[in-house]
C-alpha cells in the first residue's frame, strides 16, 4: 500500500463575496515532490496557501495532510498541522518591533514553547545558514536591506526544520 500524498486537496472553493478565487481545486503533492504554482496577480495563489495553512477557511472542499483531514482543524490538531509548515511570506512579513533573532525564533517560542536561550541559539545558527552573521540577530528589520529581510524571512521559515515549506513570491522586492 502506498503512502497518501503529503498534501491532498479535493474540490477546494473560496470566494470573497461574488468574487470566486478558488473554484474546485484538486491537487496532490507527494512526499519529497516540489511544486510551483504560477499565475498572475490576484489569481488565488496566496489564497490557496492561506487555505492550506488554515489562515483562511475554505467555503467547501477538503485539505488532507498525510491522509488526515485538516480542512477545519482547531486547537491541538491545528497546532500539529502548522508545525509541519515553514512559510516565506511576500515581503518577508517580519515583525518590526522584534529584533531579527526573535523574528527567526518566533515559531520556536510561540508554537513549540522553546526556552528563550535555546531559541536564540537556534535562530543565530539558522541565520548563518542563510549567510547572515550573529551580529544581525540583534538588529531590527528596519535596519536591514530588502535582501537581508528576505533572508531573515527564509531563516524563520526553516528554523524549526519543517516538513513543508511555502514560498509566496520569494523574489518580490529584490533587485
Amino acid at each position: 500500500m502506498s503512502a497518501p500524498p503529503k498534501i491532498a486537496i479535493a474540490g477546494l472553493c473560496k470566494a470573497f463575496g461574488r468574487k470566486v478565487v478558488l473554484d474546485g481545486i484538486d491537487l496532490d503533492v507527494a512526499e519529497g515532490e516540489s511544486l510551483v504554482v504560477i499565475g498572475g496577480s490576484g489569481t488565488g495563489k496566496s489564497v490557496l496557501i492561506k487555505s492550506i495553512l488554515g489562515i483562511l477557511r475554505p467555503d467547501s472542499g477538503e485539505i488532507r495532510l498525510d491522509g488526515e483531514d485538516v480542512t477545519y482543524a482547531k486547537g491541538e490538531a491545528r497546532r500539529r498541522k502548522l508545525a509541519k509548515f515553514g512559510m516565506l511570506f511576500q515581503g518577508a512579513a517580519l515583525f518590526d518591533s522584534l529584533p531579527v533573532w526573535r523574528n527567526v525564533a518566533f515559531g520556536l517560542i510561540e508554537a513549540r514553547r522553546m526556552p528563550l536561550a535555546d531559541a536564540r541559539a537556534q535562530a543565530i545558527e539558522t541565520l548563518g545558514l542563510v549567510g547572515l552573521g550573529p551580529d544581525v540577530g540583534d538588529l531590527y528589520p528596519a535596519e536591514l536591506s530588502g535582501g537581508m529581510q528576505k533572508r531573515v524571512g527564509l531563516a524563520r521559515a526553516i528554523a524549526a526544520h519543517p516538513e513543508i515549506i511555502f514560498f509566496d513570491e520569494p523574489t518580490t522586492g529584490l533587485d
